[in-house]
């Protein structure tokens, strides 16, 4: 959050944190059994969250490297993660179709949000932690249809389902909001990034 290191996970299972500044790898962080596909800093920048193909979250110490926690509950690939704003809740979106909510401190199962019809590849929560947005599709499915819900927003402290925003016709592999909170984009194997008004 400080701007000062990256971090990134790998095929290799591993994930790695980097200087910003200079590029120098400043420490190797092993504990998963299959890639890891998704990593998330929590906003006061003291732990990582990792989600890996081994169906696990992992909670790390940023300054440390130590492994806080393993949390597991998806049933296949974890593809997603993402902090609430306030640090408090973990999002996970998996290849089961589901996501799901954790106590970012305990590791405890908040909820189970489930709906889509493919796997989930993108998570996101609105800046002010009350909505969460999720993209989905299967990597290998190519005929996506306009009506098919692959980009789902949901209300963080209910679970309810609020909205399915279709128009995308392929897989959806990205999503994020806008730093104010008004918009949503997202990216597709259809070629096109597309912006939502978030309200």
């Amino acid at each position: 959050p400080d701007g000062s290191r990256i971090v990134s996970g790998s095929g290799d299972k591993t994930l790695k944190m980097w200087d910003a500044a200079s590029g120098t790898e400043l420490a190797t962080f092993t504990g998963h059994a299959e890639p890891v596909s998704s990593v998330v800093w929590s906003p006061d920048g003291s732990r990582i969250v990792s989600g890996s193909w081994d169906k696990t979250l992992k909670i790390w110490d940023a300054a440390s490297g130590a492994e806080l926690a393993k949390i597991a509950g998806h049933r296949a690939a974890v593809n997603a993660v993402a902090y609430s704003p306030d640090g408090m809740r973990i999002v996970s979106g998996s290849w089961d179709k589901t996501l799901k909510v954790w106590d970012a401190a305990s590791g405890k199962r908040l909820a189970t949000l489930s709906g889509h019809k493919d796997g989930v590849n993108a998570v996101a929560c609105s800046p002010d932690g009350t909505r969460i947005v999720s993209a989905s599709g299967t990597y290998w499915e190519h005929h996506f249809r306009e009506e098919d819900e692959a980009l789902m927003v949901w209300d963080a402290s209910s679970g309810k389902k609020l909205a399915s925003l279709t128009g995308h016709r392929k897989v959806v592999r990205a999503v994020a909001y806008s730093p104010d909170g008004s918009r949503i984009i997202s990216g597709s194997d259809d070629w096109t990034v597309r912006v939502w008004d978030a309200a």
